[in-house]
């Protein structure tokens, strides 16, 4: 009865031992990284809005872009870019930081944002801001900063939020 015992013993522990000598499952770092690549998915159609030709009003550009992560920063960026229409934003404007509180965003820039060209000029580029943020379903409102204070131009105060002006659109 005892060499009964022993013999199935052994016989569960050379079982046991056999599959442990089977192929080694590949660990986390043994797996092979995925390659990136370009597609469709890593772009994304965003709506900016442009001064017009006779700068009057604004008019739109879709624009396709590598897929952002973050799209407030994005906006603001290809805004200072030049494509079918000139860029809008002064040269040297940076956004310093955004802040969400509700359906307002508050935009705080640099100094640069401020030497917008003529109140034409600054008409325009306020404009263009507002419209092409409040595309962003989250946003209805946005407030305007320089180092953390509201707008000042020398034509206006921006101290209130704005809002998203369809009028402006041209077609």
């Amino acid at each position: 009865m005892k060499m009964k015992r022993i013999a199935v013993f052994l016989l569960l522990l050379l079982s046991l031992s056999l599959t442990a000598c089977g192929e080694k499952a590949p660990t986390l770092k043994e797996q092979p990284k995925p390659q990136v690549q370009e597609t469709a998915e890593d772009k994304v159609k965003v709506t900016l809005y442009f001064g017009n030709e006779q700068a009057d009003g604004l008019v739109s550009e879709v624009r396709e872009i590598d897929k952002p992560g973050d799209m407030v920063v994005a906006l603001i960026s290809e805004l200072t870019k030049p494509g079918k229409h000139a860029a809008v934003l002064p040269e040297g404007t940076e956004l310093v930081y955004y802040q969400k509180e509700g359906d307002t965003i508050i935009l705080n820039f640099n100094k640069a944002f401020a030497n917008l060209q003529g109140s034409t000029g600054e008409f325009i580029a306020i404009n263009a801001v507002v419209n092409t943020i409040t595309e962003l379903p989250e946003f209805n409102k946005v407030m305007l900063q320089v180092d953390r204070q509201p707008l000042s131009t020398g034509h206006a105060i921006y101290d209130k939020p704005l809002t998203r002006d369809e009028s402006m659109i041209k077609k």
